[in-house]
């Protein structure tokens, strides 16, 4: 007798690195193992540079966990960030998705998962899938709309403000882990000093906003911290604790 049942669907974590990535869930389990056969994994620890524009590489990458930073150097030296992006998001040189880094560098904030595709790959896998290509349009639109976000911040907010709107983009993408990060790394962020940043911090957890631990930051109120960046400032509250990181 002929066996007409169909193959069985491969395990959830088979291929780890595309499992769970919202950029393919309208895929089935067996179209996400399909992918996964051609994009290795990668782990990258905080601070180290994933993507530099002197030496660019036609490289997909999507990030599995952690998070990257991408920036800007000026002609004075300065960093300017132009995108925080967490789980699910793409990016890299990859003109056939429309994505440019042109000069944007990429760095881990955090010990980094990445998947890598080549452009090869992007073309017979990824281009050709339309249900992909819609959400990797999704992405750059909400990508777009974060720099609107951020270049306005820069030029109309104070520091507390821009602070409190960035902790809650990174919230954002993990909203149930706190935020582990260094005062110094979320100065870059915002474009300040660690000092400076040092010291909104302590103003957000004295309006009890926030709560500072060593070596990371949670988010006590995320509906308050969201209001205190857009600039309705909240009266001091009691019960907040802080330590320096």
């Amino acid at each position: 007798m002929t066996d007409l049942m169909p193959p069985a669907e491969p395990p959830a974590d088979e291929h780890y690195c595309m499992a769970e990535v919202d950029l393919f869930r309208d895929l089935s389990r067996r179209e996400i193992a399909a992918l996964g056969a051609h994009a290795p994994m990668r782990a990258v620890p905080a601070g180290q540079i994933v993507y530099n524009p002197v030496q660019p590489t036609p490289v997909l990458f999507i990030i599995k966990r952690g998070r990257i930073r991408l920036h800007r150097i000026t002609r004075a030296g300065r960093s300017v960030t132009t995108a925080v992006l967490g789980p699910g998001t793409v990016f890299g040189e990859m003109d056939l998705l429309g994505l440019r880094m042109r000069a944007t560098w990429a760095e881990a904030l955090e010990p980094t998962e990445l998947c890598l595709m080549s452009r090869n790959d992007v073309r017979e896998l990824v281009f050709t899938d339309h249900r992909i290509a819609l959400r990797v349009a999704e992405q750059l639109s909400v990508r777009i709309a974060d720099l609107e976000d951020r270049l306005t911040d820069l030029t109309c907010k104070a520091l507390g403000e821009r602070l409190a709107a960035t902790l809650c983009q990174l919230a954002r993408h993990t909203p149930e882990d706190p935020i582990r990060l260094t005062h110094q790394q979320l100065g870059a962020l915002v474009g300040a000093t660690r000092e400076r940043t040092t010291t909104a911090l302590g103003e957000l957890a004295k309006h009890n906003l926030i709560n500072l631990r060593r070596g990371k930051i949670i988010i006590h109120d995320e509906h308050r911290l969201a209001a205190f960046a857009d600039g309705v400032h909240l009266p001091p509250a009691s019960g907040s604790t802080s330590e320096q990181d």
